[in-house]
């Protein structure tokens, strides 16, 4: 398969589980389709990429050069796609269920969803912010 048709699939099976952690977080299977069917076969396509592009370019990750390189066939940089779309959906999970362990309301972590979902590191950053100010009252704090 091509990365032009593999792109449009990896992007909807990662808003499905966007769209379940946001919207039915709370609904039993969310934690088993996002967390767990979605991560699997996004896991999947990524060694697929990875093994079917091995050695294609000459890149590398000893320089900024290099890496730009690497990602000089398309399936590269969909391997390096799809592994963003993993560990976002990943990070958006934890979220979602560290928030629920901790008692904080679901409409808090929105903006720090969305923002995960647009800007992974900033949006944990965002959600680290919302989960130290819930918590400073109750004194509970618990990183994980």
């Amino acid at each position: 398969m091509t990365a032009k048709l593999l792109f449009p699939f990896a992007n909807y099976l990662a808003m499905l589980g966007w769209i379940l952690l946001i919207f039915v977080p709370k609904w039993k299977l969310t934690k088993y389709i996002s967390g767990f069917a979605i991560m699997l076969m996004i896991a999947v396509l990524y060694v697929y990429l990875m093994i079917s592009s091995w050695g294609v370019t000459d890149g590398g990750f000893g320089s900024l050069e290099e890496v730009r390189r690497l990602f000089e066939n398309d399936k590269s940089l969909l391997a390096g796609w799809v592994h963003y779309l993993a560990f976002d959906l990943f990070l958006g999970t934890w979220i979602v269920h560290h928030a629920q362990k901790h008692s904080i309301h679901h409409l808090l972590i929105i903006p720090a969803l969305i923002l995960t979902f647009m800007a992974g590191p900033a949006g944990v950053l965002l959600y680290w912010l919302i989960y130290l100010a819930a918590k400073k009252k109750q004194k509970e704090l618990s990183l994980f």
